[in-house]
C-alpha cells in the first residue's frame, strides 16, 4: 500500500464499474489520504452514491488499481471512498480498455534520441498498472525502444514512458505493441 501515501492531485484515474466496463476517464482534483477518499470534478453524474468501483490511477509514483464506493456530491465535486490497493503480479494486472487517441512525441532507440519529424498517431487500446497496449498505423517501431506517449484529458497534458517489449502483426499496415510502463523520478 505504498502507494496510496503518493499524493494524487492532478493524477489521471480511469474509473470502471464492478464489471470492468469504463465509467469514464478524469482528473483527481483532491486526495484526503487520513480519510482514504479522492475527487473527481466529472464523470460520474450517472453513478449511485455508494456504488462499488474499480479505480486505475497513473500518479507520479506508478501505477496503482483501487477498489472504491462513490462516497458523496458536493459542490460538483465526486467524493469517492478508496479502500485498498491490489497488488498483482506483471500478467496478472487486469487490463483496461481505453481506447484513447494519443501520440508518441518522443523515442529513444539504442540510447539514442530519434527526432521525429512529426508526432506519430497512435491509439492506447488498454492499460494496466504495467503495461500498455498500443495500435499503431503505417509505422513499425523497434523492439526496446523508449517511446515518450502524450494525450490530453479534460485540458490537461498526460505523459506516459513505456518500453516496447512485445509485437503483434495485423494486416500489414496496423501493428500492436505491448509496452512496459516507467515512471522517472
Amino acid at each position: 500500500m505504498a502507494n496510496l501515501a503518493s499524493n494524487f492531485i492532478d493524477a489521471v484515474v480511469f474509473i470502471y464499474d464492478k464489471d470492468d466496463n469504463l465509467i469514464t476517464k478524469t482528473i483527481i482534483t483532491g486526495h484526503n489520504r487520513n480519510e482514504m477518499y479522492i475527487e473527481v470534478a466529472r464523470g460520474l453524474e450517472n453513478v449511485k452514491l455508494k456504488t462499488r468501483l474499480q479505480l486505475l490511477i497513473i500518479h507520479s509514483g506508478g501505477a496503482s488499481e483501487v477498489s472504491g464506493s462513490l462516497k458523496s456530491v458536493r459542490q460538483g465535486l465526486y467524493e469517492i471512498s478508496i479502500f485498498g490497493e491490489r497488488h498483482r503480479d506483471v500478467r496478472e494486472s487486469a487490463r483496461r480498455t481505453i481506447n484513447a487517441s494519443a501520440v508518441i512525441s518522443d523515442m529513444v532507440k539504442d540510447s539514442e534520441s530519434e527526432k521525429l519529424t512529426a508526432p506519430i498517431p497512435i491509439v492506447i487500446e488498454n492499460l494496466s498498472t504495467t503495461g500498455i497496449l498500443l495500435r499503431v498505423r503505417d509505422v513499425r517501431l523497434e523492439m526496446g525502444a523508449f517511446l515518450q506517449i502524450e494525450f490530453k484529458l479534460h485540458g490537461k497534458d498526460v505523459i506516459l514512458f513505456g518500453e516496447v517489449l512485445r509485437e503483434q502483426r495485423y494486416d500489414g499496415v496496423t501493428c500492436k505493441y505491448g509496452c512496459k510502463l516507467y515512471f522517472p523520478d
